[in-house]
Parts: structure tokens; sequence; C-alpha cells
């Protein structure tokens, strides 16, 4: 059994207030993710520089055991 979790960049931590996300930034909330038994199963990036969020912007589908 499987359980299931949206994925959304906008749930990673920023530098500040009205500032976009890194690579690194990203890389660590996937790691996060990660170290919580999550895997990612489908991802899509959006990388247009006027996206919400900047131009790492992303969302998609994680699982982990139940």
């Amino acid at each position: 059994m499987w359980e299931y979790k949206i994925v959304n960049s906008a749930d990673a931590k920023k530098r500040g207030f009205l500032t976009g996300l890194t690579v690194e930034d990203v890389e660590k909330y996937l790691n996060s993710l990660g170290s919580q038994g999550w895997e990612i199963i489908d991802l899509d990036f959006q990388m247009d520089p006027t996206m919400p969020g900047g131009p790492t912007h992303f969302h998609g589908v994680a699982k982990r055991p139940k």
C-alpha cells in the first residue's frame, strides 16, 4: 500500500520575501522529502523565469509505503 503527496515548489522555503527559489532551495526541499521516505514519481519543472516562484517552479507527485 502507498500514500501519495502532491509536491509543489511553493512549499519550499524561500530565502526571503519576494525572492524566488534557487536550485539549492529546490534540492534542499526535495532532499527533505526524501528523508521523510517520499519518492518523487512525477515532476514537471517549468523553466520560465516569468512563472510565479521563479525559473525553478515545479509540481508533481510523490509516494511512500503506508
